[in-house]
């Protein structure tokens, strides 16, 4: 509990016997404070927007689980499509191919055969033209930026070399396809991924040159595990694609570390500001001591002041984190038409995502209450070791 000596001393310090410099110091650690709780909460915002965008679409476009065709026969692929945990099955194709492109450049992808009649071209969020059932039979699509690192334009026809391994080693096979669509890439997958009619696939000697099963999607992408426990032929999004999403994991948490760090900066201007309004308050400690205040009073005196920048630091710091995380993309409208260009135009983003998550607030919160309070309490304890009659005479 704070007596009211206590409170009249803090209080004083606070408002009445504030000088110029205290203002000035107490102003910085303030502005310093706020500056990085608004930074943690806003680059925390963005980046769980991206990394929930980033998964939405990783869990959108690879299959949950690939059913090999030797392994699951019509009936096995009914009874799959029966359970309550399974949303979507369809047939596709998986194989790789290498494309050349118009300067000579071949770049190696995953090529993806989809039935275009069941709508498996719906997850595909195309830029510039499409691929369409009523289509022709050979047409693929491709990411924008895949198109334009091999100089690749839609309705142009283009070459896919196929490769299949024979008794006698390894077999090429070449088709012409005619790039139908380009699409908007989200993850580093689906940038190197290609997707074709299936039918131009099966009961071809294409499809030598890969695997042809089913795509099963369900309720819960991370229980996969469980869901086909023990059947043969299946091949998960975590056994292909875990290592991504972890690295997603690892990202965010170094971001949150990243993000402390800047934070403890900010907190050591507080430390640097209250030691030297400490050090110039030395000699009003002595004489409050050698007038009988406790060590408990004198400390909870100076708590005030400090206690006081840091929630002001703080409410602040939130406040604006906030409502900068929750209007991220009407800054950066503003800011594109300021500049007059798209800072997104090159990105696989239409829109800055942003996600407020509670625990990244709350730990904003604690750490800078924490750092704020050490940055009190350790110079002041300093300050209190030195003996009163020492300090006095040095101040006459």
């Amino acid at each position: 509990m704070v007596d009211s000596f206590t409170l009249r001393v803090g209080i004083r310090y606070l408002f009445v016997g504030a000088s110029g410099f205290s203002r000035l110091v107490n102003a910085i650690s303030i502005v310093g404070l706020a500056l990085g709780i608004m930074l943690m909460i806003v680059v925390a915002s963005v980046f769980n927007g991206l990394t929930d965008e980033r998964r939405e679409r990783l869990l959108r476009v690879v299959p949950h689980a690939f059913l090999a065709a030797e392994s699951f026969d019509e009936v096995a692929i009914e009874r799959v499509r029966m359970r309550d945990d399974v949303t979507r099955i369809e047939r596709e194709f998986h194989g790789m191919a290498f494309i050349r492109g118009g300067d000579g450049a071949t770049i190696t992808v995953d090529l993806i055969g989809i039935d275009l009649r069941k709508g498996g071209q719906d997850d595909l969020r195309f830029v510039d033209g499409a691929l369409r059932a009523d289509g022709p039979k050979n047409q693929v699509a491709l990411s924008r930026d895949l198109a334009l690192r091999l100089g690749l334009s839609a309705n142009q026809q283009i070459d896919l070399t196929f490769v299949a391994p024979t008794p006698n080693g390894l077999k090429s096979h070449t088709a012409t396809y005619v790039v139908a669509g380009l699409f908007q890439f989200v993850t580093e997958i689906d940038a190197v991924s290609a997707f074709v009619d299936l039918t131009s696939i099966v009961d071809t000697p294409l499809e030598q040159t890969g695997k042809l099963g089913w795509n099963a999607s369900i309720t819960d992408p991370f229980s996969v595990d469980e869901v086909f426990a023990g059947a043969p032929g299946v091949v998960t999004w975590i056994d292909e694609h875990g290592e991504a999403f972890r690295a997603y994991q690892l990202e965010r948490s170094a971001m949150f570390i990243l993000m402390t760090l800047v934070l403890m900066l900010a907190s050591f201007n507080i430390i640097a500001g209250q030691a030297m309004l400490i050090n110039v308050k030395r000699s009003d400690i002595a004489i409050l001591a050698t007038m009988g205040a406790s060590r408990r009073q004198l400390l909870g005196a100076f708590a005030i002041q400090g206690g006081m920048i840091t929630i002001v630091g703080i409410t602040l710091g939130l406040a604006s984190g906030l409502v900068i995380a929750q209007n991220i993309n009407v800054i950066f409208d503003t800011f594109d038409e300021w500049l007059g260009v798209s800072i997104l135009e090159q990105s696989a983003f239409d829109q800055l995502p942003s996600r407020i998550a509670a625990l990244d607030v709350i730990g904003a919160v604690v750490i800078a209450v924490i750092l704020g309070g050490f940055a009190l309490v350790r110079p002041l304890r300093l300050a209190l070791i030195e003996s009163p009659v020492y300090v006095l005479n040095r101040a006459i």
